[in-house]
């Protein structure tokens, strides 16, 4: 496996597509815009490191998506926000990711892995939870600010569920997907691993990016700012003891030692700006629906109040109304 595909731009797309190239694959991105495009094919990816020095200058092929084709050769890493996950993309996916073909979800959130199990039949759908920290400078520069891991699996299954059926071609063949992607990862230079505990890991993200995301927005505030006064910090722990109750149900257990990791994440990620901030800063719509939104929908499936949540997702919501087009 020599080729591999990137669908999105931004930070992580720029990020997984540099070093991918960087460590000798062929790479082809696909991108919102057709500027971004041509910039990208005349310049290619310039990757830096967290103090701002050039690690990589690396060569892709970039297209807009809509000129994508079936893609025949490796992976396709899907690296776009919920936000542009829309009924024109779906298409677009199915007419790119071939049957047989994998796609590897990089997503905040939850809720969309099901609706691209829906959409693209016999496929296999790799669900990737990274910490990966990146800050897209412009078009064709990225910043690695902070490195993480990245666990990788099958949304639904467990690897107990496949060592118990191991001799079932599908869940073999998926096993195989997985381990592929997980080897082209690791040689780009990321910590990348199958997880015998994706959901949990799905959920674990999902309690910090409730926490930290929409109140580094709303505050407009780095990371690292959240936590240097004790009012700022009150608030924190109320959105996360409001969260951690609701996703106890999702597998989500220790709640002491996840309020420790949240405030380790600000800690370590101190001078970045969330996802959620630059959106807002940006006028883009940002992606609480599918994080303090959907927090608010498991609450109540299970008969709970989630008022924080609430409040937060229809202030954030109120800001979209500014946006740009």
């Amino acid at each position: 496996m020599s080729a591999v595909g990137v669908i999105g731009g931004g930070s992580i797309g720029l990020l997984l597509a540099g070093k991918l190239s960087a460590a000798g694959y062929d790479v082809t991105i696909w991108t919102r815009t057709q500027r971004q495009a041509d910039d990208l094919n005349r310049y290619g990816i310039t990757l830096e490191d967290p103090t701002g020095m050039t690690l990589h200058q690396s060569r892709v092929f970039a297209v807009h998506y809509t000129e994508a084709t079936f893609f025949k050769h490796g992976p396709i890493l899907l690296a776009v926000k919920q936000t542009a996950l829309t009924s024109e993309l779906y298409k677009q996916l199915a007419r790119t990711v071939p049957v047989g073909g994998s796609l590897v979800l990089f997503q905040n959130g939850i809720g969309h892995v099901e609706r691209l199990q829906q959409e693209l039949p016999n496929r296999h759908i790799v669900v990737a939870v990274t910490t990966e920290a990146a800050l897209r400078l412009n078009g064709t520069t990225v910043r690695h600010t902070g490195k993480g891991e990245t666990q990788l699996g099958e949304w639904g299954s467990s690897m107990i569920d496949q060592q118990e059926n191991q001799h079932t071609n599908r869940l073999v063949d998926s096993r195989k997907t997985i381990n592929d992607v997980e080897g082209v990862l690791q040689e780009a230079g990321f910590t990348a691993f199958l997880s015998n505990q994706l959901r949990e890991a799905v959920m674990r993200k999902l309690l910090v990016n409730a926490v930290i995301n929409p109140l580094t927005a709303l505050l407009r505030v780095t990371n690292g700012d959240l936590i240097v006064t004790d009012e700022r910090i009150a608030l924190m722990h109320s959105l996360f003891t409001e969260t951690f109750v609701i996703l106890q149900a999702h597998g989500l257990k220790e709640q002491q030692s996840l309020w420790q990791w949240v405030v380790q994440v600000c800690e370590q990620t101190k001078d970045n700006e969330s996802s959620m901030l630059q959106d807002i800063k940006a006028n883009r719509m940002t992606e609480v629906d599918a994080i303090n939104g959907a927090i608010c929908q498991l609450a109540r499936q299970q008969g709970l109040e989630a008022p924080l949540n609430t409040m937060i997702t229809a202030l954030i919501q109120a800001s979209h109304s500014n946006r740009r087009e």
